[in-house]
């Protein structure tokens, strides 16, 4: 397991890499084979007896614990924290300790506790470099006990001790601070420090318009309205701004008494920002003053607030009023009134639009919709398909025609219609040979008659498709399937031929492993009890170092065992700070900021690999790595004979020791579950997805609840408890579990049901008849496809990495 950085004392050591070896953070993980997941009939290997540990010194005890707080084990870490604490005999290590503890209880919500310890150590090691940072974690306390007054203070003390670290972050939080404590006027002073400090990344139309809520705030009217005015007029202002620019205007000049000037700011909106939030409030107060508005613009603008009654009647009144309503307002009332559940209605409406609007941008819309209102509201499966149909029989030249005719076989798919299916998907590959999805409808053809047991038929439909098939991954899907309608038709050894062939098209790819543990006789995610995750990247690197000279034709004795000059870059140390305050996201920010200026020169690359380990950026070690080789020009297999450095990297076993236990616990192989560690998150513990979704194991808040009840674990469980690397990890394994074992050990249709809901995931197993090939064909989200055979091909990764025979 990598050596996570210390948050105190060890931190500190990071910075000046430029100047020497980085230290070894996989060293702990050198060593014996180990068997820690056994197979119920496998038979544990023996343990040794090892000679007693000697106690470690604080600043190890430091660095162990802050490697518990980034994985999220707070009790353990505060343990560790005060035990470093009284051993300590110096100042120094005495601050980090107590800086690890009063961020551990930071990071665990307990605010109380936090600010005791961190007042603590900014009065007793004020010349320490943690009392500064403590300043700053106290202001963030102060902020959520709704005391900006106080967070204001520490903030100012953090700048004064750690001026040109993070200025432009901590003065945007100080604005924020000083208004909410409505000292208006030094609020903004802060917000132009943030704007105008190296590293802002923010947006500075945001910062902006704080500066005019303050203006605003402090009484001085004329200037907040010429800063709004000058947000709208900026370029760079995107139309959310500057609807609540308009928004923020159209108030003032209400509490001015210039009601003209308000509303002609919300008519503004209303007519050119129609998706923004801001919007909806200017047509409320339009509305409420009795102002008159465009109906069409207030149907588009309710729709899209999901008011869908208030915009139906809108949009009513607007196409009663004119002679040639504008067609979006017959397709958008339409699909209000689908979500009313007024099918009929709506596919009267869609009809509308088709009838009296062809070669309006809504009109290819409209024939989607309704086929879609047709099968998925109102199960009426022909007709849908038969709308597809119908616009491909007029319009057989239209480049969306080949689009329609796919639905269409999916359609009629859906409905168990299967050979006409079957005909509609064989239609494209003679119709539109050069259309891009040709070989995926032919290919959905070939597992269409495999279903209904024509596996002749099949097979030749998959020997066709291999004549339209451009991706090695495609030919090697198209050669699987021959050899499955071999099998399914007694032909062993031609199957296993087709197999073979199959096997060697696509090396690391899904279908070829899939191929290969078929000629194996395995079931997928199948992986040896016995493996070795006994690895030490320091002793590797030299060998990747070697490879990069030669690669790349650098001179010979280049030293690359550092970042050198890299460390002094500001993102860099902004990199370093922001870890230091367990702002992991904006440590990954900064770090992503720079890795991006040299995404094309691998020798800086190279030099970034372990100080990216060592703050437990997994993503962006795993990225860069892959980027790495990329600009070696090697292929996904060619990738795997590159130095073992990269792949231990790319494929590595982080959170070895969570991992581990969670496999034990719940009897899924530590391969897979690392597999889908890596699909989910990349091993980063701090991210969110734009669903909501959170932590290394991506859990929905409501899911997580659910999963805490069943478990009695974490104690007072919290959304946040899934940012925890320790939490995420067990309570991912047992939710998995429970998909598993609910489909009777089918651990492809757990994982679908991971990813899409075991509602699904129950249909298409039942379409599926038992056979797990079948069932991943049927699968109807790309996503949800794409996300099985990824989680395959890197289980076959950690198989070949690390799977030791006997």
């Amino acid at each position: 397991m990598k050596k996570q950085i210390c948050f105190g004392i060890v931190l500190l050591t990071l910075a000046a890499l430029a100047c020497k070896t980085s230290s070894n953070p996989f060293k702990a993980l050198a060593g014996p084979t180990e068997t820690p997941f056994v197979l119920p009939t496998s038979t544990p290997a023996p343990t040794a007896t090892l000679p007693p540990t000697p106690t470690p010194l604080p600043v190890i005890r430091l660095h162990n614990a802050d490697e518990l707080i980034f994985r999220g084990d707070y009790e353990q870490a505060l343990t560790v924290f005060q035990t470093a604490y009284y051993d300590a005999s110096d100042d120094e290590t005495r601050a980090a300790a107590l800086y690890g503890q009063g961020l551990t209880h930071y990071k665990n919500d307990n605010w109380a506790a936090a600010s005791q310890v961190l007042t603590d150590l900014t009065a007793n090691y004020s010349d320490s470099p943690r009392a500064a940072q403590s300043e700053l974690l106290l202001g963030e306390i102060a902020d959520i006990l709704e005391k900006p007054a106080d967070a204001a203070i520490h903030y100012r003390k953090y700048l004064d001790r750690r001026p040109g670290v993070l200025d432009y972050y901590v003065f945007e939080k100080l604005g924020d601070s000083l208004m909410a404590a409505n000292n208006y006027g030094e609020a903004i002073n802060a917000y132009i420090s943030a704007e105008s400090s190296p590293g802002f990344t923010g947006s500075p139309i945001s910062v902006d318009i704080k500066i005019a809520k303050a203006l605003r705030a402090s009484g001085d009217n004329d200037s907040a309205i010429r800063q709004l005015q000058t947000i709208y007029e900026n370029p760079i202002s995107n139309e959310y701004e500057k609807a609540q620019a308009n928004l923020l205007l159209g108030q003032i000049y209400l509490e001015m008494n210039v009601p003209e000037q308000a509303y002609a700011r919300f008519q503004d909106s209303v007519a050119n920002f129609p998706k923004a939030y801001d919007t909806f409030s200017a047509l409320s107060a339009l509305v409420e003053a009795g102002q008159p508005v465009d109906e069409l613009k207030r149907g588009i603008i309710d729709y899209n607030m999901q008011k869908y009654s208030l915009a139906s009647d809108a949009f009513g009144r607007y196409i009663k009023s004119v002679e040639q309503p504008d067609p979006q307002a017959h397709y958008l009332n339409a699909l209000c009134l689908r979500e009313m559940e007024q099918y009929e209605a709506a596919e009267a409406e869609f009809d509308t639009v088709i009838s009296k609007y062809a070669g309006t941008e809504y009109y290819l819309k409209a024939w989607d919709e309704k086929a879609y209102t047709q099968w998925a509201y109102l199960n009426r499966y022909q007709q849908a398909a038969e709308t597809m149909l119908s616009f491909v029989r007029l319009y057989p030249a239209e480049a969306n025609a080949p689009d329609f005719l796919t639905e269409a076989g999916r359609i009629y798919e859906r409905g168990q219609m299967y050979q006409e299916a079957i005909n509609t998907w064989e239609r494209i590959v003679n119709e539109y040979p050069t259309y891009s999805g040709a070989y995926r409808a032919l290919f959905l053809a070939g597992i269409t008659r495999y279903r209904l047991n024509d596996f002749a038929g099949a097979q030749n439909t998959f020997q066709r498709s291999l004549s339209v098939a451009a991706s090695l991954s495609d030919q090697a899907a198209a050669s699987f399937w021959m050899g499955k309608c071999h099998w399914a038709q007694n032909d062993t050894a031609a199957a296993r031929v087709s197999w073979e062939t199959a096997r060697q098209v696509d090396p690391t790819g899904y279908y070829s492993e899939r191929a290969r543990a078929l000629l194996t006789e395995q079931d997928p995610f199948t992986a040896s009890p016995m493996y070795d995750l006994g690895y030490d990247l320091a002793s590797e690197r030299k060998e990747a170092e070697n490879w990069i000279i030669a690669t790349f034709n650098l001179p010979a004795g280049t030293d690359l065992t550092s970042p050198g000059a890299i460390s002094a870059e500001p993102a860099y140390q902004r990199a370093l700070e922001f870890h230091t305050l367990g702002l992991y996201s904006e440590s990954s920010r900064e770090m992503t900021t720079l890795l991006n200026a040299m995404q094309n020169d691998p020798v800086a690359l190279f030099r970034m690999l372990d100080p990216l380990l060592e703050l437990g950026l997994y993503r962006s070690a795993i990225t860069t790595s892959r980027q790495i080789l990329d600009l070696a020009h090697l292929d996904d297999a060619a990738t795997l004979k590159a130095p073992v450095y990269f792949n231990h990297i790319r494929f590595g076993a982080y959170f070895r020791d969570y991992v581990l236990k969670a496999a034990q616990d719940e009897n899924i192989h530590p391969f897979v579950l690392f597999s889908t560690l890596r699909q989910e998150s990349m091993f980063e513990g701090f991210v969110e997805s734009s669903a909501g979704a959170r932590g290394i194991m991506q859990i929905m808040p409501a899911t997580g609840q659910e999963i805490a009840g069943n478990m009695g674990w974490p104690v007072n469980y919290k959304a946040d408890d899934l940012y925890r690397p320790m939490v995420s990890i067990r309570m991912g394994a047992r939710y998995l579990a429970r998909q598993r074992d609910y489909f009777g050990g089918n651990l492809m249709a757990a994982l679908a049901a991971y990813n899409s809901g075991p509602g699904n995931t129950e249909i298409w197993l039942n379409l599926a008849n038992g056979d797990t090939d079948l069932f991943l064909e049927i699968i109807r989200y790309e996503e949800t496809r794409r996300y099985l055979t990824q989680i395959s091909e890197f289980t076959g990764i950690y198989s070949r990495l690390y799977e030791r025979m006997p």
